[in-house]
């Protein structure tokens, strides 16, 4: 029971209990995924206060962090202001002169010469004789002092090296004075406020804990108190006396829904005496359930869902804590690797905790709770791994009846529903297609767009049957349907798939469970069509390519972002994105512009610049040119960004085609000039193989290399050696630092 967990976080209560009254940050991951790995939304039945408490990969679940503890009660206290001066005073003028840092010239002014201000019309009918106005800015005069102390800024970071201002004792002298002289309830009842507030700025323990057990009996039980409590407990937490500071802020999470989230933040025993100090001290069950709650949410799930039960079953707390419980479990279940289906199942139901589902189940079962049906739906939940779906079933059927009919609960009952029926199904035949056609395309195609809930925990399910399914259909050797559920990266590789595919995408008399599987199904028939244009195009046969791009639809007329014709010296791609471009290019126009180059030299027609430019449309087509959209916007493909798969590596960065077109260049050049061009654009070709053997075999090597960035590529020493005469060549001295650095330039 020790609190490893808050003492790696560093409170930093030396430094003025900035947890409690500063803002709390903490080193954390972030919620990037819960409802990708939860089908148990805890908002569906337990109270808002508490979802900042539900489990998270956070600090706080939904808040990330602790950071209102100026603002936190604005609301109550503008609402409580409003309803005292009544028509007294314009609203504006109250909440501009409770709330804006900038009122303190304005509040003296009223105070001091009790006349009004004519900064703003709200201030111009404010009447200083009105007994409540004038009582109202002589309280907003007074307690400005202590704002100075409990607004102090400092660096979040920096918990122990933080140096707070003390406020001045005389201070809270001044409000014990007012407080035991007005009559006046309301008055008097922030006045003690302040002197509570006032005591903690002074770090004066002892000062505050007397005035609260002298004034306890005739305070009322609202927030001022349980903020006082809070500041009490802080002080407490300061001076090491955790039994009674715990003790305190078990107090402050049971009565004060607002400061919960301090108090547990707070909470902390240092070991099993001073819990059950703490516990000892508690004046009645809802104290003790509350140090349990408290205890629970950082320890023993099981121990403190089990001593609340049996304290009171009807505490507030039970609820929240068993939330945490269950998506604890989806959490840890989460972590089992997808094997075959079977074993997947074994594994969940091995690693379920046991105890949790009995102490669950048990509590269930007896219907003493506050909210019986969520005990009832979370038993049947846990039941699902358990592999016991008969369990289960009655247990969503009991919950359909007793339930609230709000719209967040019936979609988590219909959910788990579906869950529990997508487990139990071992075989996709058409009756299981019927069971669950209505019920996931609800999942697939409702929830995504029900913006009622938005809490509404729906997206693990939707890629977790889809998952199922697909195994269930590729065990059945049905690989179209397996496919549709969940696509395997490689389908299209083998051509009897991807034919199989494209012949069913283009069914026109498709059922229901088909259209749904098609619906849920990203690639498009557009899109095989592009995947085998771009393989035609990489293969040198054009003409089948421009067959395929142009049945790909709107993909076909992607443009490509440079001119992918160009050749250059340098490789630039943003340079050649942003230069101007007479002619765009599209996908189809590229490959029927490629055509007709072909077609030009197999006539014989201008050899020498058809093949030039050949060559560089499929350097630029590569991974190293400034026309990857060509593909890397395919989504089967799927090879974008700096690194490029195994499967496709030789063809988007192999040079091969390139190297062909650039030595029908070389051949058919009529003067040094071109050929000077072409033996540097082929050194670029063994740059870029170079480049691939050395760099691009596996993600992230090439920060494992050394400083070797070049070698004496053959097409540096046939530039050297035979046109060092060439214009072309004093180009690439200008531009090129490694032919630079091998000429020992």
């Amino acid at each position: 029971m020790t609190k490893r967990f808050l003492k790696r976080l560093g409170l930093g209560f030396s430094a003025g209990v900035l947890a409690a009254y500063g803002i709390i940050y903490a080193c954390a991951d972030g919620d990037w995924g819960l409802e990708y790995s939860s089908n148990f939304t805890p908002e569906t039945y337990v109270d808002k206060s508490y979802s900042p408490l539900f489990l998270s990969g956070d600090t706080f679940y939904d808040i990330h962090y602790d950071d209102i503890h100026l603002t936190r009660f604005n609301d109550e206290i503008l609402k409580d202001w409003k309803a005292y001066l009544g028509k007294k005073m314009d609203v504006k003028a109250v909440e501009y002169l409770l709330l804006n840092d900038t009122a303190n010239t304005l509040i003296n002014d009223l105070y001091l010469k009790k006349k009004n201000a004519d900064q703003s019309p709200w201030f111009q009918a404010v009447n200083m004789k009105d007994k409540k106005v004038n009582s109202f800015v002589t309280f907003m005069y007074k307690a400005k002092k202590l704002e100075a102390f409990s607004t102090q800024t400092y660096n979040y970071w920096d918990y122990e090296n933080f140096t707070r201002k003390q406020a001045d004792p005389t201070i809270v002298q001044e409000f014990i004075t007012d407080y035991d002289k007005i009559s006046d309830k309301f008055l008097k009842n922030r006045y003690w406020f302040q002197v509570a507030k006032g005591y903690f700025y002074a770090n004066d323990l002892e000062g505050l804990t007397a005035f609260i057990n002298r004034t306890e009996a005739k305070t009322p039980k609202n927030s001022l108190y349980y903020r006082a409590l809070a500041y009490q407990a802080g002080l407490y937490h300061v001076s090491g006396n955790y039994e009674m500071s715990n003790y305190l802020f078990a107090r402050v999470f049971d009565q004060c829904p607002t400061l919960r989230v301090t108090a547990t933040y707070n909470f902390k025993p240092q070991n099993d005496s001073d819990f059950f100090a703490s516990i000892n001290r508690a004046k009645d069950l809802e104290e003790k359930s509350a140090l349990w709650a408290m205890q629970g949410y950082y320890g023993d799930l099981n121990k403190a869902i089990s001593e609340i039960y049996k304290i009171n079953p009807k505490s507030k707390h039970l609820d929240f804590l068993l939330t945490r419980l269950v998506n604890g479990e989806e959490s840890v279940l989460a972590e089992i690797a997808f094997q075959d289906l079977e074993s997947y199942k074994d594994s969940i139901q091995l690693k379920l905790d046991k105890n949790a589902l009995a102490l669950v189940k048990q509590i269930a079962s007896e219907n003493r709770t506050k909210q019986p049906y969520l005990w009832t739906l979370a038993a049947g939940y846990l039941s699902i791994f358990n592999k016991d779906y008969s369990y289960a079933a009655k247990a969503f059927a009991q919950v359909e009846k007793t339930s609230p009919k709000t719209h967040l609960a019936q979609n988590q009952i219909r959910l788990l529903k579906l869950y529990n029926s997508v487990s139990e199904t071992t075989k996709m035949d058409k009756a299981a297609e019927g069971k669950l056609l209505e019920e996931l395309n609800w999942l697939y195609n409702v929830c995504p767009k029900d913006t009622l809930v938005p809490e509404f925990r729906y997206e693990m399910a939707s890629g977790w049957t889809k998952d199922v399914i697909s195994r269930l259909y590729a065990k059945q050797g049905n690989i179209i349907m397996a496919e549709l559920f969940k696509a395997d990266p490689d389908f299209y590789y083998q051509n009897n798939q991807l034919e199989s595919m494209k012949k069913f995408l283009s069914r026109t008399d498709k059922n229901s469970w088909e259209k749904l599987a098609e619906g849920v199904y990203e690639t498009k028939l557009t899109d095989i069509y592009e995947f085998q244009a771009i393989f035609s195009a990489y293969k040198d046969d054009i003409n089948q390519a421009i067959v395929y791009m142009d049945q790909a639809g709107e993909n076909a007329q992607t443009e490509l972002f440079g001119n992918p014709f160009n050749g250059k010296i340098k490789d630039c791609n943003d340079c050649d994105h942003e230069a101007p471009q007479k002619v765009k290019y599209s996908k189809l126009a590229f490959l029927k512009k490629m055509k007709e180059m072909k077609e030009h030299i197999a006539n014989g027609k201008d050899v020498y610049a058809n093949s030039l430019l050949l060559g560089n449309a499929y350097y630029n087509m590569s991974y190293f040119g400034n026309a990857r959209v060509f593909y890397d916007s395919n989504s089967i493909l799927n090879e974008y960004g700096n690194f490029i798969g195994d499967k496709n590596r030789s063809m988007l960065n192999g040079m091969s085609m390139v190297r062909k077109y650039y030595q029908h260049a070389f051949k058919a050049a009529n003067n040094k000039e071109q050929k000077a061009k072409i033996a540097y654009l082929m050194a670029k070709c063994e740059r870029n193989d170079f480049y691939t053997a050395n760099y691009f075999t596996q993600p992230y090597r090439w920060y494992n290399q050394g400083d070797v960035d070049f070698i004496a590529w053959q097409g540096f020493q046939q530039l050297r050696d035979n046109y060092s005469d060439t214009k072309y060549y004093r180009e690439v001295i200008n531009e090129c630092g490694y032919f630079r650095k091998y000429l020992g330039m």
